[in-house]
C-alpha cells in the first residue's frame, strides 16, 4: 500500500515537472493573450484621454459661442478652433488673459495625457511581476546614482578662489 502511494506520488511529481505539449501551448497562449489585453487596455486609456480632451475643447468652444464671441465670424482676426479660442478684432479682453486661458487649456490637456500614460504604466506593472522587479532595481540604482552625484560634488575646497582664477593661476 505504501509503495503504491509512493509510486503514485512519483507519477504525479513527474507529471507536474514535465508539462505536456498541450499545457505548454496553453501557457504560451495565456502569455500572448495577457500581452494583448495589456496593449488593448493601454489603447483604451489613450482613447479615453483623447475623448476627454476633445470634449473639453468642445465645451470651451461652446462657452465661447455662448459668450457672443462668434457673432461675426467674418471679423475674426485669429481662429484656433483646436484650442477652443479665437478673438475678434473688437475684442475687449486683454491679450494676456487670452494667453492665460489657452495656457490653462494646454496644461489641462497635458495633465490628462500624462495621467493616462502613468495609468497604463501602473496597469502594466500591476500585471507583470518581472517588470515590477526591474523597475524596483532601476529605482534603487537611480537613487544610488543621485547619492553618488550629490556626495562627489559637495566637497568644499580649501582655497577660496574660484575655478577660473585657479586655472589662470597655473599659467602665470
Amino acid at each position: 500500500m505504501a509503495r503504491q502511494l509512493e509510486a503514485s506520488i512519483e507519477l504525479t511529481g513527474k507529471a507536474v515537472e514535465d508539462p505536456t505539449e498541450v499545457e505548454v501551448e496553453l501557457k504560451r497562449r495565456l502569455g500572448q493573450l495577457t500581452d494583448h489585453l495589456i496593449q488593448k487596455q493601454a489603447q483604451v486609456e489613450a482613447l479615453s484621454s483623447e475623448k476627454s480632451t476633445l470634449s473639453f475643447r468642445i465645451e470651451a468652444v461652446s462657452r465661447m459661442l455662448e459668450e457672443g464671441k462668434s457673432t461675426n465670424m467674418n471679423n475674426a482676426t485669429s481662429s484656433d478652433l483646436e484650442l477652443g479660442t479665437w478673438g475678434l478684432s473688437s475684442s475687449k479682453l486683454n491679450p494676456v488673459q487670452d494667453k492665460i486661458r489657452s495656457g490653462k487649456l494646454q496644461l489641462g490637456s497635458m495633465i490628462k495625457q500624462l495621467d493616462a500614460i502613468f495609468l497604463a504604466g501602473a496597469i502594466f506593472l500591476r500585471r507583470n511581476a518581472t517588470a515590477k522587479v526591474w523597475s524596483l532595481v532601476y529605482l534603487i540604482c537611480l537613487h544610488f546614482w543621485v547619492i553618488y552625484i550629490l556626495m562627489s560634488h559637495s566637497r568644499p575646497s580649501d582655497e577660496k578662489r574660484s575655478g577660473a582664477v585657479m586655472s589662470l593661476g597655473k599659467y602665470q
